[in-house]
């Protein structure tokens, strides 16, 4: 009878899984929702980035879920969709906020409150 091999593997390794790759736009969408959001509180102009990373984000985490022997499905991916999907909450509050105040001073340079002025 022969002694048990001390190791259940050659060389006393146990091969390591493959680790997929992340999807490329999964980083990029991030990224962008991170300067998005971020820049917002800096500066209004880099908010208009998030609409991007939410596109993004998407578009990386379908494909990574149709092709899961090609991709791993990234955290990257939902996070910058995610931040993607707040950025473009804050920019379409902002809009509608710079609507509102646009319109309510059409309103009042065209009141005439009647007090002959």
């Amino acid at each position: 009878m022969a002694t048990p091999h001390p190791y259940p593997y050659p060389y006393g390794y146990a091969q390591q899984p493959v680790r997929l790759p992340a999807h490329p736009r999964a980083t990029t969408a991030l990224v962008l929702g991170i300067v998005g959001v971020a820049g917002f509180f800096v500066l209004l102009l880099p908010i208009l980035v998030c609409p991007l990373a939410w596109y993004f984000g998407a578009v990386a985490d379908r494909e990574a879920e149709r092709q899961p022997t090609r991709y791993r499905r990234a955290g990257e991916a939902r996070a910058g969709m995610i931040l993607g999907i707040v950025g473009t909450a804050i920019l379409g509050a902002a809009l509608l906020m710079l609507f509102v105040v646009g319109a309510l001073m059409v309103i009042g340079t065209h009141y005439d409150a009647g007090y002959g002025t």
